[in-house]
């Protein structure tokens, strides 16, 4: 592994984690590849594969008709050369039952050889928590 390569790698993460929890999505865009999907599981609430910048904006979209209220906390990234695993504690307020939900997530960022993000898969560790608090 280049350190060189790595430290990029986890400087453009660190960057969208801390841009996207600031709400500046105008600023995301140019770190995201033209060919950029967010892939969620096909049985969560909100699955299947967004596509390009717009696809980003309609998952940010979901999320904030299904919760209410929404607080993360990075736990621990791991980086490679070729993308990093973030992760996440998310606490969250459902729009549905307005039940509070802790959920703890493992995000996988692929990176292009240009330092743009290709890709962002979630995983979740408890679907069911997940889609409960996701529902509608």
């Amino acid at each position: 592994m280049k350190h060189d390569r790595a430290d990029a790698v986890r400087e453009l993460v660190t960057r969208v984690y801390a841009l996207a929890q600031a709400g500046d999505f105008d600023s995301i865009r140019p770190l995201f590849s033209p060919d950029f999907s967010f892939v969620e599981a096909d049985d969560l609430e909100i699955g299947g594969t967004y596509a390009g910048f717009d696809g980003y904006l309609a998952i940010w979209g979901e999320v904030a008709r299904r919760w209410t209220a929404v607080s993360s906390r990075l736990v621990d990234l791991t980086v490679s050369d070729r993308g990093a695993v973030g992760i996440m504690e998310l606490d969250v307020v459902s729009a549905a039952d307005g039940r509070s939900y802790n959920l703890e997530i493992a995000e996988l960022f692929e990176v292009a050889d240009d330092l743009t993000i290709t890709r962002i898969k979630p995983f979740y560790f408890n679907t069911r928590l997940a889609n409960q608090s996701l529902a509608l």
